[in-house]
């Protein structure tokens, strides 16, 4: 299936856990065969991993097919990790260390926190080979857990206004739409990940909420 519901360890908050580009996806070490199968949904190479050996994997990490961007305070071994699969990897000596509540990419363009300033977004731009625009989502700072994006669509919180969709569009290069998952939940991007081939949400979403994100990611 192209789409699939799971949890981590009972949580349905599973892009907590996991980050993903189109070609890899990051998971904890600890991950449940059950929840590894419901990951081939995505149609990417799964990479065991930490970052700063936590499994929060999805809060630390903001990437595209092109790179990653990670907190000061990884390890060199978790750093070597992602260059093994040939990331540009940035490591951010910021006070914004959730990054991946706070950067929003696909391989197209990228949406950061308003609150990054110019001399990150330089760098941000320059590992994700993509341009990078700061922008609120829905009145939110943190777009990275607002927005759920992939190279074929991306999904916004319920509460995001027409002209935030309209920006979405503009700076992700893909069509998109709202919605939620895990039974209201706006933060979509904490709730699930997706990429081109499929999406992954928590277990705790409904049926319509299923259905807006298919719609949203083109992934009917």
């Amino acid at each position: 299936m192209a789409l699939e519901t799971t949890a981590f360890d009972g949580n349905p908050y599973v892009g907590i856990f996991c980050a993903t580009s189109e070609k890899i996806t990051l998971a904890p070490h600890s991950s449940h065969p059950k929840f590894l199968e419901a990951l081939a949904c995505l149609g990417t190479k799964i990479v065991k991993t930490t970052i700063m050996d936590s499994n929060l994997l999805g809060v630390f990490c903001a990437m595209n097919s092109n790179g990653a961007i990670v907190p000061y305070g990884i390890s060199d071994s978790e750093i070597a990790v992602l260059k093994a699969e040939g990331l540009n990897v940035l490591v951010m000596k910021d006070a914004h260390n959730a990054i991946g509540n706070n950067i929003c990419a696909n391989d197209k363009g990228a949406i950061a926190n308003p609150e990054f300033i110019d001399h990150d977004l330089g760098r941000i731009a320059d590992c994700l080979g993509v341009e990078v625009v700061t922008d609120r989502v829905a009145g939110f700072d943190t777009v990275g857990s607002a927005v759920m994006a992939t190279n074929k669509g991306y999904i916004a919180h319920h509460d995001a206004l027409e002209d935030d969709l309209k920006d979405l569009e503009s700076i992700l290069g893909v069509k998109g739409g709202v919605g939620s998952l895990n039974m209201g939940c706006g933060f979509v991007r904490v709730c699930g990940l997706g990429t081109s081939s499929g999406a992954v949400a928590g277990e705790a979403s409904s049926g319509f909420e299923l259905a807006r994100l298919s719609s949203a990611l083109d992934i009917i």
